[in-house]
């Protein structure tokens, strides 16, 4: 547990100064990030001989990434199509494939792509929320709401499972995640999500809105996250993060909250 709290404590130092720099330091740093995962998620489907295309899946990934930096939403879904007809064309050119090699791979992009590229894309996009909507930049506001729902989503659903804890939501994918835990993380999701529309003068009725999404989206990503686990037969993703284990374990919520609020946002404007 000691070492558990004090990686926590060091990431959530380090995440909330990139936050703060924004900018290519932000983008660069989620770059790094989504390419371990990208390499998680490859090792874990070697266990059930399923291979990825790594360096094709790297490259298609990065240019992903590195668009989200420029801020732009047509910048952004320019670069995934162009990403993803870059991917195929160098796996189909370069060798003759297997059908599922290249679903898995193709899906790998998709899956990190989209969710770290949003998830960076928040942090500079006004298009997304103008600049009068808070009282600070909306980016920090975005990519901060992003982290704490999420944290607080999976955070709550821990306590309250362990202490109230009954009904199993999914056995056979998370034997440990269970009803009440999920009613506690949406609880917490949602009391932080309003409690962070106050502090920084967000309409209400929004932040509870997106507080909501963030609440249902959070545990459907870690159910993903677990579900693929279980299928590669693995415990823990990786072990980059001492007492947290690989990086797909501690974004896999991030993942699908991220693109979740940003699509969001975007229909609304």
């Amino acid at each position: 547990m000691k070492v558990r709290v004090i990686t926590a404590v060091i990431g959530i130092i380090a995440v909330l100064a990139l936050v703060w720099l924004g900018g290519w330091f932000l983008t660069g740093a989620v770059a790094i990030v989504s390419l371990i995962a990208l390499w998680e998620y490859g090792r874990m489907l070697d266990h059930i001989s399923i291979h990825i295309y790594k360096k094709p899946a790297a490259l298609a990934l990065l240019v992903m990434i590195f668009a989200s930096g420029f801020y732009s939403i047509k910048t952004f879904i320019a670069a995934f199509l162009l990403a993803f007809c870059l991917l195929l064309f160098l796996i189909l050119a370069i060798k003759k494939e297997e059908m599922t090699n290249l679903i898995y791979t193709a899906f790998g992009v998709v899956y990190f792509g989209v969710g770290f590229g949003t998830l960076s894309l928040l942090r500079g996009s006004h298009e997304l929320l103008p600049l009068a909507a808070v009282n600070v930049d909306p980016g920090i506001f975005l990519i901060l709401f992003s982290l704490v729902t999420t944290w607080a989503s999976d955070s709550f659903a821990y306590l309250a499972g362990r202490s109230f804890g009954k009904h199993k939501i999914a056995p056979h994918i998370s034997p440990n995640k269970t009803v009440e835990g999920l009613i506690g993380g949406a609880i917490g999701c949602v009391v932080l999500g309003m409690v962070l529309s106050v502090v920084f003068k967000y309409n209400l009725v929004h932040g509870f809105f997106l507080s909501l999404i963030a609440a249902v989206m959070a545990p459907v990503g870690d159910l993903f996250e677990s579900y693929v686990k279980r299928a590669c037969d693995i415990k823990d993703s990786g072990n980059i993060l001492p007492g947290h284990g690989g990086m797909m374990d501690r974004f896999d919520s991030l993942l699908f909250v991220a693109p979740s609020l940003a699509a969001v946002l975007a229909l609304l404007r």
